[in-house]
């Protein structure tokens, strides 16, 4: 079947209740009525707020990042005091193991 191009008002109606079976293939072959459909259609309030809940970072976002931060430090510093006890620098550990890098 060959398709007229149809009305805005048909559009708007196709969105709201459905259109004719076949009027997926016309859309998907026609990009005129595609993009005039697009138009026609409004987002969805529920999705924008729904993608927006799941894009955002959590509130205690910073918090948590910092005291992994901080933990992360204390640990370094306690290796580097335990090597500095065993008579080994933490500059030597740390040339060592870029040495490997080379």
């Amino acid at each position: 079947m060959r398709w007229l191009h149809p009305s805005k008002r048909k559009l708007q109606r196709w969105l709201e209740e459905g259109g004719p079976s076949d009027v997926d293939g016309h859309v998907a072959t026609c990009a005129r009525c595609a993009n005039r459909l697009e138009e026609l259609a409004e987002p969805v309030p529920a999705l924008s707020a729904a993608l927006s809940a799941s894009l955002q970072a959590p509130d205690d976002l910073v918090q948590r990042l910092g005291e992994r931060m901080t933990q992360s430090m204390r640990n370094r510093a306690d290796l580097a005091m335990f090597l500095e006890l065993m008579g080994i620098s933490w500059r030597t550990v740390q040339n060592l193991m870029t040495e490997d890098d080379r």
